[in-house]
């Protein structure tokens, strides 16, 4: 029976690989706090993220964002550009600002043990978001 165990490992490491982040990543997320450090915080809206198996989507304020998340051991790789508005719609957010500069410098994260906290590290920011609910990742 202990033949099957390395067979079994690798099936099971090979999963995880293709799933673009761990799943305690996915979910929708609201964010709480962001931090600067030397500067004001920014004053923003109302901002969510969407996470699912490697595709980050949300929203700030009037305007939406879309990219992609690579997280795995700590380490993050985020690529977010803002949506262009819809062409009757007028939006402050739908230009890189803060916002989008903070997500695309963090190169680490943390979520709490209970998994209702996300931190989004780099350099100079830190982005804290709250769990607001849960996403069901489409089956291949």
């Amino acid at each position: 029976m202990h033949r099957f165990l390395p067979a079994l490992l690798i099936v099971s490491s090979m999963a995880s690989a293709q799933a673009g982040n761990p799943a305690p990543l996915n979910g929708i997320w609201k964010l709480t706090q962001l931090t600067v450090t030397g500067q004001a915080t920014p004053d923003l809206p109302a901002a969510e993220l969407f996470i699912v198996n490697g595709t980050l989507r949300g929203r700030l304020g009037c305007g939406a964002f879309a990219g992609t998340i690579q997280a795995n051991n700590g380490r993050a790789d985020i690529s977010v550009t803002p949506l262009p508005p819809k062409p009757t719609e007028r939006c402050l957010y739908a230009v890189p600002g803060a916002f989008h500069a903070a997500l695309n410098s963090a190169t680490r994260y943390a979520v709490s043990f209970d998994t209702q906290r996300l931190v989004l590290l780099s350099a100079k920011t830190r982005l804290t978001f709250e769990r607001i609910g849960y996403v069901t990742p489409a089956q291949k």
